[in-house]
C-alpha cells in the first residue's frame, strides 16, 4: 500500500523524536514524497538539472523504484522515474544526512573498444579523471578522491526494487561537481555523476547533473 506524505511524515517523525534510526526498509515503492520546490526553482538555469515535476505548491511524486547500492558506501535510491532520483545516505546511527536530486543528462552507448577505452581505460579513461566536461563545456572537479591523477571509479551492486520485481545493475561510478555561481539561497554546487551501467545483458555510460537537498526537507530526518 502507497504511504500518503502525512503518514509518511508522522511515521518518520515518530522515529525521530524516540531516538530510532531511519530504517532503510521505510523506503518502499509507492511512498509518496513531498518537498518545497524552491532549490530547483532557484537551481533552475544556474545548472543542467532537469526540475521534478510539480503538483501544487510542492513537488509530490510517487516513488517508481527503490535501489540499494552495496560494495562500497550504501547509498539508497528514491526513483521518480527512469531519469531521476533521489539518492540517500545514512550516518552511523541510522540518520539520513546525505540526500542529492540526479536527473539525467546524457547517455552513451560506446560502439567499439576505443570507445569504451575513452571512458574506461586504467590510465586515461575519462570516469575518474581529475575533470569532466560536459557538452557545454563546464569543468568540473573530481569530488570523489580528489587529486592530479585518474583515481578508479566506485564500484556499486545496485539491487532494484520496482512493480515489476527486482533487478540488479553494476555500475562503475564517478563523482565531480563545481559551483553553480548562483547567489544563496539557491545550491551553490552543481554534481555530476558519470557511471558505467551494466544490467539486463546491456552496457551504457549515463551522466546525471545533480544537487544537493536538506533531506529534512523529503521528511526523511
Amino acid at each position: 500500500m502507497a504511504l500518503g506524505p502525512m503518514k509518511s511524515a508522522v511515521d518518520m517523525l515518530r522515529h525521530k523524536l524516540s531516538g530510532e534510526g531511519y530504517k532503510p526498509s521505510l523506503f518502499r515503492v509507492g511512498m509518496t514524497l513531498t518537498m518545497d520546490p524552491t532549490p530547483f526553482i532557484l537551481a533552475r538555469g544556474a545548472t543542467k538539472v532537469p526540475i521534478p515535476k510539480f503538483s501544487g505548491n510542492n513537488l509530490l511524486a510517487s516513488v517508481e523504484a527503490v535501489g540499494t547500492l552495496r560494495d562500497g558506501p550504501v547509498l539508497y535510491r528514491l526513483y521518480l522515474d527512469e531519469r531521476s532520483f533521489f539518492q540517500i545516505h545514512l550516518d552511523a546511527g541510522g540518520a539520513p544526512d546525505e540526500c542529492r536530486f540526479f536527473g539525467l543528462v546524457d547517455e552513451v552507448t560506446p560502439a567499439s573498444e576505443d570507445d569504451w577505452a575513452f571512458w574506461l581505460d586504467p590510465q586515461e579513461g575519462m570516469i575518474g579523471w581529475p575533470e569532466f566536461q560536459t557538452k557545454d563545456g563546464k569543468t568540473y572537479e573530481r569530488a570523489w578522491a580528489p587529486g592530479p591523477s585518474r583515481a578508479t571509479p566506485r564500484s556499486f551492486t545496485e539491487e532494484r526494487e520496482e512493480l515489476g520485481g527486482r533487478k540488479t545493475a553494476k555500475l562503475e561510478a564517478m563523482l565531480y561537481a563545481a559551483p553553480t555561481g548562483a547567489a544563496a539561497p539557491a545550491p551553490q554546487t552543481e554534481y555530476v555523476l558519470v557511471a558505467l551501467v551494466e544490467a539486463a545483458g546491456e552496457a551504457r555510460i549515463a551522466i546525471h547533473a545533480g544537487i544537493d537537498v536538506n533531506p529534512a526537507a523529503l521528511s526523511l530526518a
